[in-house]
């Protein structure tokens, strides 16, 4: 829903009643992590709180709603807005609600295959965000012979029906099948030592570390998208409209990510380990991150984006597993620690974003993908200094 926008902005500027070419509809796409900067960590405790259906079930509803309103305010940009920032709050709600359905319904030997199954749904409802809009046009794109703002209001139009539709019956599907627990739950280890609490938490500097992660992945993951219609055209990449090289190597990233999701989460929970997997993938994401930002070759750029979805983007479950692991955290506060891992990720990918244009210099964008490369290492770096969470106690569950 909030992504609705992300590849149609040209056609979508004259309908929302701006100027072509007018930056300001960027605040479109980047609603969904200003709301996580400023909902994330309150949502995560609400959820620890309240349970995966009245947090998860508020969140569909403000999605569906605040979607739904965006076909009445068509031709107001601002309130157009104003709806992407209410349907973004309900996906905060949704998100911060991973790994509490994770720690609730499975054992802990199949929590990151069940993570990274929510995350698998997560990239699939991006890729479709992303790239709907566009199969779904029917009308010459801006610029072209044949566009006319009427014809690009209605296309729109129908659109925001589609996904409204589309919202609203897997809302009621939601509230037809989801529970807060299963009948028999699992076993839920006593993990925290003492009594869990935010407080002790938040001066555990593992789990900095592990949020730090997310605050330089989603810096590469969203900051890099967010330039790639400038940055590929610097290299000698040509663009194009239509099923163009951006659009390529944002499919690859989503698509080799849904696949890792599923794979390398499923490997971790099965060798009982974290830790490699996250150093191995923070190493891989800034390897492929200096290639897709220096490259000129298309191919190249093409495998390297596959890689770097493959193994950036899909060890985000294994590291929300290993933060529920922490002594600190455990199954009581997996919304909290999400709700910060979040938090702090989508602050990155907001302040990487414009650090990314305020180190570009002439057309020339090296600097700026240096700074995400440089940033993965730290991470990296940091990592490797975190206690293995995956092998803490053999269960027999």
């Amino acid at each position: 829903m909030w992504l609705t926008f992300s590849l149609i902005r040209a056609e979508a500027t004259p309908v929302l009643g701006l100027a072509p070419g007018d930056p300001t509809i960027i605040l479109l796409t980047a609603s969904q992590p200003l709301a996580f900067i400023i909902l994330s960590l309150p949502v995560g405790m609400f959820a620890d709180r309240k349970g995966l259906v009245v947090v998860a079930g508020l969140g569909a509803i403000l999605q569906t709603t605040f979607g739904a309103l965006r076909i009445f305010v068509v031709n107001d940009f601002w309130m157009i807005l104003l709806c992407q920032l209410g349907l973004s709050a309900g996906s905060v709600m949704v998100q911060d609600c991973i790994s509490y359905l994770s720690v609730n319904w499975f054992p802990r030997k199949e929590r990151a295959l069940a993570t990274g199954v929510s995350t698998l749904f997560m990239l699939l409802g991006m890729l479709l965000g992303s790239s709907l809009s566009l199969l779904l046009w029917t009308v010459p794109l801006y610029g072209e012979f044949g566009f006319t703002v009427e014809a690009a209001r209605a296309n729109i139009l129908l659109i925001l029906y589609i996904y409204t539709v589309l919202a609203a019956a897997l809302t009621a599907l939601f509230f037809a099948v989801a529970r807060n627990k299963p009948v028999h739950p699992p076993e839920i280890e006593p993990v925290v030592e003492g009594k869990a609490s935010v407080k002790a938490m938040l001066k555990d500097k593992n789990v900095w570390i592990l949020s730090y992660g997310f605050f330089a992945g989603f810096g590469i993951f969203i900051g890099l998208t967010a330039i790639l219609e400038e940055l590929l055209p610097s290299l000698g990449i040509s663009v194009g409209g239509g099923f163009s090289n951006p659009v390529i190597v944002e499919v690859l990233l989503l698509t080799a990510g849904i696949a890792g999701s599923l794979i390398l989460s499923g490997v971790s929970d099965k060798v009982q380990r974290r830790k490699p997997f996250l150093i191995i993938g923070t190493l891989a994401g800034a390897i492929a991150t200096f290639i897709v930002g220096t490259s000129g070759i298309p191919l190249l750029t093409f495998a390297a984006s596959a890689v770097l979805g493959f193994f950036l983007v899909s060890i985000m479950p294994i590291a929300l597993s290993s933060l529920e692991e922490m002594k600190t955290v455990g199954p009581r506060l997996a919304g909290a620690s999400a709700g910060l891992a979040f938090w702090l990720g989508n602050l990155g990918a907001f302040l990487g974003s414009l650090i990314l244009e305020a180190l570009r210099f002439g057309g020339s964008y090296f600097y700026s993908i240096l700074y995400l490369v440089v940033a993965m290492f730290i991470a990296m770096a940091l990592v490797a200094t975190i206690p293995e969470t995956g092998r803490r106690e053999r269960t027999s569950q």
